[in-house]
């Protein structure tokens, strides 16, 4: 995630913090779930002609989030962006005629109650479809369940590889899977460090597997040498024990495939406990001020990461003011965030979607729509990559650029790096009736709204 536009109160930090290991606790015990022999083909059959949650007047969708308890503080801005853009679309009348509207399940980040709300969604709310569901361990519980429903399942906001492979018609990512952003990572230190020794901590669940698989791609035909490879429990939150380690194996530089409170453990653990004053690389959740606070602004300068878009406070950019101005009429009131960022342009996707399935509305004319972007820019996608999908390529994003933390903020540097799966593409016909309706992107003119 990219960085907030302004540091939390401390009071809130170390609520977020303890909720954080709540959520950590919940994500330990991750199950994994098997699809049925042939359930892709299930899948498409059931997408084929199906209007679920359509009417001549309204397109309903659902996601789940956590909206209370702890762990809303961090991740209900994500939904409650994507809420702000589809009211924003609705106000200038809606997809053909069709008003979008926006169901938040909370599942308190908690797989258990996850499985209740995305049911409830699927078979009493009847949604359309379910968009940006959150998490590795509470998208796990229900993915499966998903596919064999038929339900598209769009934009998962989580980077495990193992949604998008193999591809399944009827769900995409939409978050950089943590095997191509460990690549990023990876020759980012081939490039800055190589012949030192690097040194991983990862968390000891896919989300690590991942990340360690991402980072020893991009270090291949390099010189740096992996001397120690550190692991933490998902429900530990203090992982100074295993800094202290990575101290002792004497490397020259660490990465860190965690979430926020452990990845920020270790920079305060090397920085104050152990006067340690090693470069850091972490992956790209970390990309906000809450990481920056639970580390501290001066532990944290230098940090290095990589984000896959626009951060909110660069508001010398159109796109950013594009989406201050929707926030601030669509919006939930304060400052635009990171969080809100990422969930407008998800809603955006979502809204390109639905308006190049034309008017005859299907899941079956929706999941086409979704495997033909050729080269869409999102609002705070220019200049960092474009959206690019086909029938075998159902992820969103696969760009990256390098950030660091610099006085106490994440700063965007060097160039983009992208490993499109999709460099080929035509754009598709637009249906009849696309010239009307709200365009979305950055070179879109924004329309103001009552």
């Amino acid at each position: 995630m990219r960085a907030l536009q302004k540091r939390w109160p401390l009071l809130l930090v170390a609520v977020l913090a303890a909720g954080m290991l709540l959520v950590l606790s919940c994500g330990g015990e991750e199950k994994k779930e098997e699809g049925t022999p042939g359930a892709t083909a299930k899948a498409t059959a059931i997408g084929a002609g199906d209007t679920t949650g359509v009417t001549d007047t309204e397109i309903k969708l659902g996601t789940h989030f956590p909206l209370s308890q702890n762990a809303a503080a961090a991740w209900a801005p994500i939904a409650y962006g994507m809420r702000a853009f589809f009211d924003y679309i609705n106000l200038q009348g809606g997809v053909y005629g069709r008003k979008i509207t926006l169901i938040i399940g909370d599942d308190h980040y908690n797989p258990p109650d996850t499985v209740e709300v995305v049911k409830k969604l699927v078979e009493q709310d009847k949604v359309f479809a379910i968009v940006a569901g959150l998490g590795e361990a509470t998208h796990n519980a229900v993915w499966k369940y998903l596919e064999e429903k038929g339900v598209p399942d769009m934009y998962v906001a989580t980077g495990l590889a193992k949604w998008t492979e193999p591809v399944v018609r009827t769900r995409f990512s939409g978050y950089p899977d943590y095997v191509t952003e460990g690549t990023v990572l990876g020759q980012y230190i081939a490039k800055n460090y190589n012949g030192k020794k690097v040194g991983f901590l990862l968390q000891s669940d896919e989300m690590g597997t991942d990340g360690e698989k991402g980072l020893k791609k991009g270090l291949e035909g390099s010189d740096v040498q992996i001397v120690d490879t550190e692991t933490y429990e998902v429900v530990q939150n203090d992982v100074t024990s295993q800094t202290q380690r990575l101290k002792n194996a004497d490397v020259d530089v660490i990465a860190v495939y965690a979430i926020p409170p452990q990845a920020a453990s270790l920079v305060k653990a090397a920085r104050e406990t152990l006067n340690w004053d090693v470069p850091i690389v972490v992956s790209g959740v970390n990309q906000s001020d809450i990481f920056v606070a639970l580390a501290g602004a001066d532990n944290a300068e230098g940090v290095v990461s990589c984000v896959m878009g626009h951060q909110a406070y660069e508001t010398e950019l159109p796109g950013i003011q594009k989406y201050e101005k929707i926030w601030a009429r669509t919006g939930t009131g304060g400052p635009l965030s990171n969080f809100a960022v990422y969930g407008i342009s998800m809603a955006e996707a979502i809204v390109w979607d639905l308006e190049m399935a034309g008017p005859n509305l299907t899941r079956d004319s929706f999941l086409d729509a979704a495997e033909s972007m050729c080269n869409v820019y999102c609002t705070t996608c220019r200049g960092i990559g474009p959206w690019s999908t086909s029938p075998t390529d159902h992820r969103l994003n696969e760009a990256e650029q390098i950030n660091i933390v610099k006085d106490g903020k994440w700063v965007t540097v060097g160039d983009p790096v992208s490993y499109e799966s999709t460099p080929n593409c035509t754009p598709p016909t637009p249906p009849a009736g696309f010239e009307d309706q709200p365009k979305v992107g950055e070179d879109a003119e924004y329309v103001p709204v009552p």
